[in-house]
Parts: structure tokens; C-alpha cells; sequence
């Protein structure tokens, strides 16, 4: 037996008024009528006691608008929703499109986030979010990869796990790095990158970053030592003497590609625009040319090798390294290592 129904009823009541809409309000007998589908009364609640409920939400500070008809109800103001539909699509979209959840996990989340908006977003998000489960290529297990690496980070312990490079479901013990060696890092931050997750962390005694991909870490378990301090790694004292934060290092770090870092000079298409302030940030100093207005030259400070030659490359010849001349010689012999592969 409920003690305290005429609460309980205003609760759900509450969540009933969450859902609506100017399309989709809500009257006095519809109210009725679900509080006796959900079978939450043994008796139906009144008129005057539904309509003291609806009171004393518009009371709390969500405000109610009435139709134009009244008779039509009642539906919440849009100005209390937490997402609109638009934001929720969003999250959808990006949900659906994880390759760091396996397809059960998305479906769920994606389900998740439509209980979030009105009649009328569900409406929408089921009509326009694309559900392609063979992207969510993750393994069930990462979900709890990822919590306890969070609880780590949180609890400033270190964690130990088993990298799986050919990323199987049940590798076997050749499948993985190193003959199955297990790592010991301390982690610092979890980052999306690359469509996946990575942990930035420590692996010895106050050394430089190293990165590893949460999809392909298996066995993970939150040890009982302590986390290095941060402030003793060698690679975030240097970013603090430089005046930078966490934020420069991910943007200078491109597709998680570690190392030393350098100035390099770009001469971009101006299509690209969008695509360099995307992967650098939107402070970057971009120049016009004077001579060729399809064109703007910058510079960026960024690690000069794998990650970031992939970048350009995938640019298609619309962004051009102009200097200094270690980089675009460097540059030249990862695209001659690639032609080689087709000879």
C-alpha cells in the first residue's frame, strides 16, 4: 500500500506534464485516464484534486500554458525543457554513430535520450536518427572499461590492463602486446578521439604522457596504488612553463600521436577553413593571401609526424606544409612510404 498517494500522484503527474507540447497537451480526464493505466490508484482521482496538482507545478516555477481551447488542457512551457529537440537529435545522432559502444549499449542510450524530449521530439527523433548498429563495433565489456577507468581518475589510483592491438572480443594470449604484459599507468584524462576513447596517463615514475585506446584495453581493474601527481609528469610541467593547458596538448596532439611538438606553416584552401579551425581551435591567426584569395596561410604548433601527416593527406592536396623544411621533407617520405605500398 502507497502511503502518501495524493504525493505520489503528484509526482506523476509532474512527469506526465514533462511530455507535452503545444501539439501534444494534456487535460484533466486524459490525466485521469493514464494515472488508472498505469494502475497507480486503486480510485480515480477528482477533477479539483488534478487540477490542485497542475496548481502546484505551475506554483513551482513550471509554468503551464492553456490552449486555446480549454478543453484541449494543458502542456509545459518550453522554456522549462532541459534539451530541445534539436540538442536532442544531436545526442542521438552521436550515440548512434559510437564505435566505443557495442550496438546493445547504443540502442539503450539511444532510447535513453528520447524519454528526454516531448511527444513531439520522439515524433521526430524516430523518424530522423539513423540507426546503423554495425558501427558500434565495441565489445560489451568497454562500458565497464570505461567506468573504472573514470573511478580511477576520481580516486587517484592507478590501473592495470592487457592491450588488445587486433582488437578481438576474446583475444588469446598471442593476440595481445608486449606477450599479454600487463601495464601499470596512472591516468589523468579520459579524451574522445578518433571515433574511440583514450586514456591520457603515466607510465613510470613522473615521465612523459602516453595515450592508449580504451577499445582495445582489456582485463582494466582499478589497483590500490596510489596515482602519480599529475604536477611531477614531465610533459604537463613543461606545458605549464609554456603557458598551455590540457586543452593545447589534445589540439597539438593530432588522432592522440604523441612527441615533441614544433611550429609548422600552412597554405590552405579557403574551403578548408572550417576543417583547420575544427582540428587547431578557433584562435588560430589565419592570414588571407593577398595574391590568391582562394587561399590563407597559418601556422600551427603541433606534433610533426604520423597523426598529424594523416591529417593532411586526408585534406586532398588542400592543405600544403610550406615550412620549416624538416617537416615537409619528413612529409615527403611518409607519402613515398605510402605510394610504395601500390607498386
Amino acid at each position: 500500500m502507497i502511503k502518501n498517494p495524493n504525493k505520489y500522484r503528484l509526482l506523476r503527474v509532474f512527469e506526465y506534464m514533462l511530455q507535452t507540447d503545444e501539439e501534444h497537451p494534456l487535460n484533466v480526464t486524459q490525466i485521469q485516464n493514464k494515472l488508472a493505466e498505469d494502475g497507480f490508484c486503486d480510485k480515480l482521482p477528482d477533477r479539483k484534486s488534478i487540477l490542485r496538482d497542475l496548481a502546484c507545478i505551475n506554483d513551482c516555477g513550471y509554468e503551464l500554458e492553456s490552449c486555446a481551447n480549454h478543453n484541449e488542457g494543458k502542456y509545459m512551457n518550453g522554456k522549462q525543457r532541459t534539451f530541445e529537440g534539436y540538442q536532442l537529435k544531436m545526442l542521438a545522432d552521436a550515440v548512434a554513430s559510437a564505435r566505443f559502444l557495442a550496438a546493445d549499449d547504443a540502442r539503450k542510450l539511444g532510447d535513453a535520450i528520447m524519454t528526454l524530449g516531448t511527444e513531439s521530439d520522439k515524433e521526430l527523433l524516430k523518424k530522423a536518427v539513423i540507426r546503423d548498429e554495425s558501427l558500434n563495433v565495441a565489445t560489451k565489456q568497454a562500458k565497464y572499461n570505461f567506468d573504472r577507468i573514470l573511478e580511477a581518475i576520481r580516486e587517484r589510483k592507478q590501473i592495470s590492463f592487457q592491450y588488445n592491438d587486433k582488437h578481438l572480443a576474446k583475444p588469446a594470449q598471442e593476440d595481445l602486446r608486449n606477450d599479454g604484459m600487463i601495464y601499470y599507468v596512472s591516468p589523468y584524462y579520459l579524451v574522445p578521439a578518433k571515433n574511440d576513447y583514450y586514456v591520457i596517463a603515466c607510465t613510470g615514475e613522473y615521465k612523459n604522457f602516453s595515450h592508449y585506446r580504451v577499445s582495445r584495453m582489456i582485463n582494466v581493474k582499478e589497483t590500490e596504488l596510489a596515482a602519480k601527481d599529475i604536477k611531477f609528469n614531465e610533459t604537463y610541467k613543461k606545458l605549464l612553463a609554456d603557458g598551455k593547458c590540457i586543452s593545447d596538448y589534445l589540439r597539438e596532439h593530432i588522432n592522440m600521436w604523441f612527441g615533441d611538438t614544433q611550429r609548422v606553416n600552412l597554405h590552405c584552401k579557403q574551403r578548408t577553413r572550417l576543417d583547420v579551425l575544427g582540428t587547431f581551435g578557433n584562435l588560430l591567426n589565419i592570414n588571407d593571401c593577398e595574391g590568391d584569395k582562394e587561399y590563407f596561410t597559418t601556422s600551427v604548433q603541433v606534433q610533426a609526424g604520423g597523426g598529424f601527416f594523416n591529417w593532411v593527406a586526408g585534406m586532398g592536396g588542400n592543405v600544403i606544409i610550406t615550412g620549416p623544411e624538416c617537416v615537409r621533407e619528413a612529409y615527403k617520405k611518409y607519402l613515398e612510404s605510402q605510394l610504395a605500398l601500390y607498386k
